[in-house]
């Protein structure tokens, strides 16, 4: 009996499938389809060997017997083919689907096994060959190369969602398969069919599905790729949950402690490993994350982690543990950990404890969470708008220029509060984008609109501090401009006090280009900080603007009117010019005028406006275009 390639794919299935059970695994479903496609794999080449065998005896058995197992493995190999298509299904539907499908194709394949069946069946054998062949022989051939096509066609259709590893071993597997098939067909005394099904396995093994790659070698724990597929499935099936984060701050630890991280990380792996029911991960951060259905299991691992480092110097300090139940309220993985980041960051002084999340913290959460994501959404759909504040010029008795705030439009056509959105993109990093944005619609608006004609100087942007802290800041506002090609003098840039204290030397190098290239710059909120005067010396600036509280103290405090008379004197004799924000009232407007304040910007004039009211406002202002 020639069975030699057989026997050898069979060992390398039992292999396979004795090193994937003796390994933990987290009970995926996309674990249990893998399994799966092992199990039918092996039972396709046990039929094979099987049918050899009875062929090889059919004289000394019942020809019932001897066909009946012989079409029992050619319709192995149609389920073989079922489960390769099943497989790579996993990737592309969600469980659910996924689940309805596999009943579908489970009733197709055996609607398939029930024709091959009733279709006759021959057997060849002479001393060097044996198969079978017939109608039934080849209705398998027929339907086997229609689940390859289809799971060939299928990844290549989803092959941008894909793992790239995954959809090379599908190709591979089913390459093999087919050359394999054909080699058969040509030359019927090479059976090597159900070999490459196990060489195909193999190949999923060693490429994807290898208990090995879900583990994070140094701890013996589960790692941050397997908690990405853990969570992906709880949330998918909607099932309640619960979080138990332990989180380091690597800096310092060892010092304080006399342990490093992963001493650490490990003695709280022996504690929960005490609780069956819960998963420990190692995230990519320096943390161990806990999963279980039981908040009273990890409440209690939380608490025997503090009680047995409660003694460790430093561990307090260098660690936080955070249990949050995870319903509803949170919809998927990235909002999960985003929630977890921002209970760290908001309870900082709760080092050492064991914060337990509950619904306030989670709807403090949500606040921020919707205000990130329609940051988001509205720099992806172009709903950042610009709106313009007219500024008055007390010399050319015109509006000579205007400050760009930036404005969210939200989907239903309101806007979204500045003092909502600004602190959380600042805090975040979205401020970048969205600085640049503005700058951008700003080198637009000027380029398109009438609002030089109608005696516009320039336009004042206000630049964040994290925009000032960028070494690549001047080149890239730089590119913005000339892909416009506006003069860059149609631009002031607006700093803060605070945008200047960090890196100093960064700004200053991007202040030194940009002014060389023509644009100039002002300094806004004068009066908040501590050390304006040494700001005003230092930052090659033109414009002062004087703080909205400022402007406003002028008229209430006698100490406050010498303040603004020594600035205004002070800013005069430097050669700079002098902006009053938050005006108001017709009185103020007069009160700066005896001042010799340059500019006055405020409500009094006009409120910020978007771009063709601000076009509109400069028309009915009667101001002649020159």
């Amino acid at each position: 009996m020639n069975i030699q390639f057989q026997i050898c794919g069979l060992c390398i299935l039992f292999l396979l499938i004795i090193f994937y059970k003796s390994h933990k695994t987290l009970h995926l479903y996309k674990e249990k389809i893998f399994y799966s496609v092992l199990c039918i794999l092996t039972v396709s080449l046990i039929e094979d060997i099987l049918s050899l065998v009875v062929i090889h005896y059919r004289y000394s058995l019942t020809q019932f017997l001897v066909y009946f197992v012989c079409k029992v493995y050619i319709v192995s190999l149609i389920w073989g083919a079922w489960s390769a298509l099943i497989y790579i299904l996993t990737d592309v539907v969600s469980e659910k689907k996924h689940r309805k499908l596999t009943l579908y194709l489970m009733l197709l394949a055996t609607g398939q096994s029930i024709i091959v069946f009733f279709l006759p069946i021959h057997i060849f054998e002479n001393e060097n060959q044996v198969y079978t062949f017939g109608s039934a022989v080849m209705a398998v051939y027929i339907f086997v190369a229609l689940y390859i096509i289809s799971t060939l066609t299928i990844t290549y259709a989803f092959r941008r969602i894909l793992n790239p590893r995954k959809r090379f071993a599908i190709i591979l597997w089913m390459l093999i398969w087919m050359i394999s098939a054909l080699i058969q067909f040509c030359n019927n005394a090479i059976l090597i069919v159900g070999f490459a099904s196990a060489i195909g396995a193999l190949i999923l093994f060693v490429l994807m599905e290898n208990p090995e790659a879900n583990l994070e070698r140094k701890l013996g724990c589960f790692n941050s790729y397997a908690l990405t597929e853990y969570l992906h499935q709880m949330f998918e099936r909607k099932i309640n949950f619960n979080v138990l984060e332990v989180s380091f701050e690597n800096k310092g630890l060892q010092e304080e402690t006399g342990m490093n991280v992963y001493e650490i990380m490990r003695e709280i792996l022996q504690i929960s490993s005490q609780y069956d029911d819960i998963f420990a991960f190692k995230n990519i951060s320096l943390s161990l994350v806990l999963v279980s259905e039981k908040t009273q299991n990890l409440k209690s691992a939380g608490e025997t982690i503090l009680n047995h480092f409660g003694n460790l110097n430093g561990f307090n300090k260098k660690s936080s543990l955070i249990l949050a139940s995870v319903t509803d309220e949170i919809s998927d993985m990235e909002e999960l950990f985003s929630c977890l980041s921002f209970i760290r960051k908001e309870y900082e002084d709760e080092r050492g404890k064991l914060i337990i999340t509950n619904k306030d913290m989670i709807s403090k959460f949500r606040e921020k969470y919707l205000v990130e994501q329609e940051i988001s959404e509205a720099l992806e759909e172009d709903r950042v708008e610009v709106f313009l504040q007219p500024i008055y010029s007390n010399h050319d008795l015109s509006f000579t220029s205007a400050e760009a705030l930036v404005r969210i439009r939200k989907k239903d056509g309101e806007l979204l509060s500045p003092g909502l959105f600004i602190p959380v993109a600042e805090e975040n990093g979205q401020i970048l984008d969205l600085g640049e944005r503005v700058f951008e619609k700003v080198c637009c608006f000027l380029k398109n609109s009438d609002a030089i004609k109608l005696g516009i100087h320039y336009i004042e942007v206000n630049l964040s501090v994290i925009q000032c802290e960028r070494a690549d800041l001047a080149e890239r506002l730089i590119s913005i401009i000339e892909r416009y090609q506006i003069h860059p003098g149609l631009i002031n840039l607006e700093i803060t006090e605070t945008a200047s204290i960090r890196s100093r030397k960064i700004m200053l190098q991007n202040m030194k280009k940009l002014i060389n290239y023509g644009f100039s710059f002002s300094l806004d909120d004068f009066g908040k900080g501590e050390s304006n005067l040494m700001y005003v010396v230092d930052m090659p600036v033109s414009i002062v603007k004087l703080d909205y509280d400022m402007s406003k103290a002028f008229f209430k405090s006698s100490k406050a009117v010498q303040i603004v008379k020594s600035v205004v004197n002070m800013v005069h004799s430097m050669g700079m010019k002098l902006v009053a924000e938050g005006i108001e009232e017709k009185e103020e407007i007069e009160g700066m005028l005896r001042e010799g304040i340059d500019y006055i910007q405020g409500f009094y004039y006009s409120r910020p406006l978007p771009e063709e009211e601000f076009v509109r406002f400069l028309r009915n202002a009667g101001q002649e275009e020159v």
